[in-house]
């Protein structure tokens, strides 16, 4: 997993020197046909039906979240929903529009899901973020920053 360090201040403390920070260096999706290509290679199971499982999965999920029910979808995790809620002094007062906030989707994945993805996972240096400026290695910033006059 390719990680890039950005220097910030820390939301906890923002009164507080900036610090450097790993942030994930995550790279451009596949397109749809390279995604659905790539999982059906070595599958009997055709591309376009691969798609339409897909599309189905996506329509389905977001149908049963609005009903209320969680979401198990085998083999990859658990879909939820969540929110906040301010209180109210009684029943009648509860303004539902006003009082509930801040609605999630919450994924948790099965503990073989996770193990797959986190089976010989590793870090990979994918440079640095200073200024906005964009450097593809630790060592291409130490390289430009010291031909920087102090």
């Amino acid at each position: 997993m390719p990680y890039k360090l950005v220097k910030r201040r820390n939301p906890q403390d923002p009164e507080g020197p900036q610090k450097w920070y790993a942030t994930p260096n995550s790279s451009a999706p596949l397109n749809e046909k390279e995604m659905v290509q790539d999982a059906t290679e070595f599958t009997t199971l055709s591309p376009m039906e691969f798609r339409a499982a897909i599309e189905l999965l996506a329509a389905y999920v977001p149908r049963q979240l609005k009903q209320g029910h969680t979401v198990k979808v085998p083999g990859l995790g658990t879909f939820r929903i969540s929110f906040k809620s301010r209180g109210a002094d009684t029943p009648d007062a509860f303004n539902v529009q006003e009082m509930i906030y801040d609605v999630r989707i919450i994924f948790i994945p099965e503990a073989g899901f996770r193990e797959q993805v986190l089976l010989n996972f590793e870090f990979v240096d994918g440079g640095v973020r200073e200024d906005g400026v964009d450097y593809a290695s630790r060592e291409a910033y130490k390289k430009a920053k010291s031909g920087q006059s102090a």
